[in-house]
C-alpha cells in the first residue's frame, strides 16, 4: 500500500461528508471526534474538518496537516472500507497528543488492527 494520501483517499464532496454525518457512527475523546460509516469500496477516504471560531488560518492549516500526516503514517494498519471525518476542537495540542488522540479514537472505533 501506498504510504502517501492519494486523491481517492480524500473525501472531498460536499455531498459525501454530509452523508457520513447524517448516517454514522462517533466516536470521541477531548479534542477531538471520530465520524465514521461503512463504504463500498476498498479502501479509506478520510477528511478533515474544525469546529467554528477555531483560530487564525495558520492555525486551522496547521491542525489540518498535522492530522493528515498522522492519518498518512497509520493508515497502512487501519481496517479497509470505512469514510471517516475527523472534527478538531481547539486547544494546545502538539503533534503527539493529536497522535494519541487519533490511535485512541481509531481502537475506540474498531478500525485500528
Amino acid at each position: 500500500m501506498r504510504k502517501s494520501l492519494t486523491r481517492g483517499e480524500r473525501l472531498r464532496s460536499q455531498s459525501d461528508i454530509s452523508r457520513v454525518f447524517k448516517s454514522a457512527n462517533r466516536v470521541s475523546c477531548s479534542g477531538a471526534k471520530l465520524v465514521y460509516r461503512n463504504n463500498d469500496i476498498e479502501w479509506n477516504r478520510i477528511a478533515v474538518t474544525l469546529v467554528r471560531k477555531y483560530g487564525n488560518s495558520v492555525q486551522r492549516n496547521r491542525s489540518k496537516r498535522i492530522v493528515r500526516e498522522i492519518y498518512r503514517s497509520l493508515k497502512n494498519n487501519l481496517k479497509p472500507g470505512f469514510d471517516i471525518v475527523i472534527v478538531l476542537y481547539p486547544g494546545d495540542y502538539d503533534y503527539s497528543i493529536r497522535m494519541s488522540q487519533i490511535k485512541y479514537l481509531l481502537c475506540k472505533a474498531n478500525i485500528f488492527m
